[in-house]
């Protein structure tokens, strides 16, 4: 916690900071002001997380400090030398945590700390709830419509980490997933960062931070996460000053992650890792495509991607770029161990590689529970926990099978069951309609609609109800 302390003795100020860090060591963050001009200076530069402030300092006093500031609902400890009752029940008026006298004893401190503890953790996780509803908001606008508001919650500086997942145990793979979570939640803890721990739309998982935290930090969480799960997980690190930015930079993740296969597979890589191996991309794509085309079964598509990649050039150059990830993804993907050191080597191998993939096709699967389930809050990671498959992976094939994304194609039914719902007059309202069709929001469904058909849910309810003569109820 940041740990405002307000007293104008030194003595008291480094009494209570000493006993705090005794009981605390290493944990908290102190600013020291002497007068309530100060701390009503200070918060006007940044908001601690609990306030030590003394009832009698010269020029303005603790309590005409707290009077102007109370409504920010900042926890405040008021310390007084004088056992006088009306003093504390002032100060409690204006919403004081707790009352101590001066000099406070160790216990005393400690109550009052555990207190405070107790009282930082519940506002914490709502804030944390808050900046992850307001995130998963601004992604749903951002995908569907390409509308970025101005967040409240989820403020720049902004570090975030894309994780493509490559292997993993469909048993295990919820338990590691929270693993990682709490890995990188203690990233965020130690920089005083809120965070959100998402999918995106696309199959990424996303950690999301508002503070700058270089990519180094998240190597060792990586390293130790994949010594303690059966997960094999690489990180894409990404930094951006505002969200326009930050979506700019997930796209061009998006466009270069099947550098993964050629290098620092099982890692981080940071933005500028990725334009040092940018020319890797043309053969790192080729071959992301080929394992995909190989797990969706499309045996043509996989016979022509691998006359595609026979015909490589600059192998030379291709060869000494890459390091052991190739093997070790081809080994992963095949179950037979891979020792390749040249294109030839490359499609012999690729050649030997069978599906083993259901007959039926993933595709028409994927598009019949969507059908069945568009009503529920259904995404990319859903399904492919159901059938088995990485979320960025599929993400991938039902593109490269039907030409759309998988959101888009989800939208799209949801657009057309919330049409026939209103047309054939089954609900009462467009909230109604939002709802059974899987929109929580109205607000998003709204624009939504009206980017999908050019007309807003609410016009076109009312002229389906004015054709049949029936009264419109919004």
């Amino acid at each position: 916690m940041k740990i405002l302390l307000a007293d104008d003795e030194r003595l008291i100020r480094l009494g209570l900071k000493s006993m705090i860090e005794e009981l605390c060591p290493n944990m908290h963050q102190f600013i020291e002001v002497e007068n309530g001009e100060k701390l009503l200076k200070q918060l006007e530069k940044e908001i601690p997380d609990l306030i030590f402030l003394d009832i009698h300092m010269p020029m303005l006093t603790g309590l005409q400090a707290f009077s102007q500031f109370h409504m920010q609902k900042i926890p405040v400890v008021m310390l007084t030398g004088y056992a006088e009752f009306s003093y504390a029940q002032e100060a409690l008026k204006l919403g004081a945590l707790d009352y101590l006298l001066k000099p406070a004893s160790l216990e005393e401190v400690k109550a009052t700390m555990e207190k405070a503890a107790s009282l930082f953790q519940e506002r914490e996780l709502l804030l944390k709830k808050d900046y992850e509803l307001e995130f998963e908001k601004i992604l749903d606008l951002h995908t569907s419509i390409r509308f970025l508001q101005s967040p409240k919650y989820v403020l720049p500086p902004y570090t975030a980490v894309l994780f493509y997942v490559d292997h993993y145990h469909k048993e295990t793979f919820k338990n590691d997933l929270d693993v990682l979570n709490a890995m990188l939640s203690s990233i965020s803890s130690r920089y005083g960062a809120r965070y959100t721990f998402t999918f995106l739309p696309t199959g990424e998982i996303c950690y999301l931070t508002s503070t700058v935290i270089p990519p180094g930090e998240f190597q060792g969480v990586l390293v130790q996460f994949h010594q303690t799960s059966g997960c094999v997980a690489t990180g894409f690190h990404v930094s951006a000053g505002n969200l326009s930015e930050l979506f700019t930079q997930f796209e061009s993740v998006q466009r270069e992650e099947s550098l993964r296969l050629c290098v620092h597979l099982g890692s981080v890589i940071s933005e500028k890792e990725r334009l040092t191996f940018s020319q890797l991309l043309p053969f790192s794509d080729l071959l992301e495509k080929l394992l995909m085309a190989n797990q969706a079964d499309d045996v043509m598509g996989f016979q022509n991607l691998l006359h595609a990649i026979s015909q490589f050039t600059h192998e030379k150059e291709i060869f000494e770029l890459c390091d052991d990830s190739l093997n070790r993804i081809l080994s992963m993907e095949s179950g037979t161990p891979a020792s390749i050191l040249s294109i030839r080597q490359l499609v012999e191998f690729l050649k030997q590689m069978t599906s083993q993939n259901q007959s039926i096709d993933l595709i028409d699967k994927i598009n019949a529970y969507i059908e069945e389930h568009y009503m529920d809050q259904i995404g990319i990671n859903t399904i492919a926990d159901m059938i088995d498959i990485s979320p960025n992976y599929l993400s991938k094939i039902y593109k490269m099978k039907t030409g759309e994304k998988f959101v888009d194609h989800l939208t799209g039914v949801r657009m057309k069951k919330a049409m026939e719902l209103m047309s054939g007059g089954h609900t009462a309202s467009v909230r109604d309609t939002a709802e059974r069709v899987g929109y929580f929001s109205t607000r998003y469904f709204t624009k939504v609609f009206l980017k999908s058909t050019g007309i807003s849910p609410s016009e076109y309810m009312k002229s389906h109800l004015l054709n049949e003569g029936k009264p419109a109820s919004f």
